[in-house]
């Protein structure tokens, strides 16, 4: 709490001998917590915004965490305010001249940018890998859409990192949706991390007379990479579903590769190695 609100129950002189004593822990400036309360990321996450005050909201890779974005752990301490304020040790502090409505979340009571505000945030000071996969989160989880993100870059063109963050969007937009599972988003950073061209997401097409949508699709060379969870086979029935698709699949011409989440932990190289020769042999 902050010493302000200390003071209206102990006098100064109390307030310092407990202070001496080790009873009272200084977490911000004018702000303390009680000697053996658990030290915890929310604990100091209440006491950042005890002190950054009203209007201040967590930013960056902190409201990142707080979204709870794969990519962004707990621990580092960002807040953006609209005062004046020096920034305290350990806390980076943002300043903005106002915040929009739209701009604006909270997570588990806490005053938070919403998942758009924090995309913009990051893609000044993020990897583009990085990047690509928050957004892919935050559309998967449906935290934000494309629709609202452009509209907030509309808002900001002059922003580091927004035209970046606009490129990405255009990516998503044009036929390469978010992904629908985990599996498929680490399938996807491992082909991004290794230079091979980008494939098609969820296509949806025909093979003979039926219609199929397939993970990703080399369009060029006619090569489909499906990612198989441990659940994709509850069934006998399931079973020989998947063994005709991917017979008329072939029957039409393409070349199917099945990446499964024990591979792709295991042996990762070893799969891209063998998606690179698939592809050089069937160059058009």
């Amino acid at each position: 709490m902050k010493r302000a609100e200390v003071l209206r129950f102990i006098t100064k002189r109390q307030f310092g001998r407990r202070l001496a004593s080790g009873g009272l822990v200084r977490v911000f400036p004018s702000v303390y917590r009680v000697a053996g309360a658990p030290e915890t990321f929310r604990q100091k996450l209440e006491a950042l915004t005890i002190w950054a005050g009203k209007g201040a909201v967590l930013s960056h890779r902190t409201a990142a965490a707080l979204h709870a974005f794969s990519r962004f752990e707990e621990g580092t301490l960002e807040v953006t305010l609209t005062s004046q304020q020096r920034s305290p040790a350990g806390v980076t502090v943002h300043r903005t001249d106002a915040f929009l409505k739209e701009d604006l979340d909270e997570v588990d009571d806490l005053p938070v940018t919403s998942a758009a505000r924090t995309l913009i945030d990051l893609s000044a000071a993020t990897d583009q890998l990085t990047m690509r996969a928050s957004l892919d989160e935050a559309l998967r989880r449906k935290l934000t859409t494309l629709d609202d993100l452009r509209a907030a870059l509309e808002k900001r063109k002059g922003r580091p990192g927004a035209p970046e963050l606009l490129a990405l969007t255009h990516e998503f937009d044009g036929g390469d949706g978010p992904t629908e599972s985990e599996l498929e988003a680490v399938m996807l950073e491992l082909i991004d991390g290794s230079g091979l061209p980008r494939p098609r997401r969820q296509k949806r097409g025909h093979a003979g007379d039926q219609r199929v949508r397939v993970d990703f699709l080399f369009e060029e060379q006619g090569v489909i990479l499906e990612g198989d969870g441990y659940e994709h086979h509850s069934g006998v029935k399931e079973f020989e579903a998947e063994r005709e698709r991917n017979n008329l699949l072939t029957a039409s011409g393409f070349f199917v590769l099945h990446w499964t989440w024990r591979a792709l932990h295991d042996r990762p190289m070893e799969l891209l190695n063998q998606l690179l020769a698939t592809l050089n042999s069937r160059r058009r």
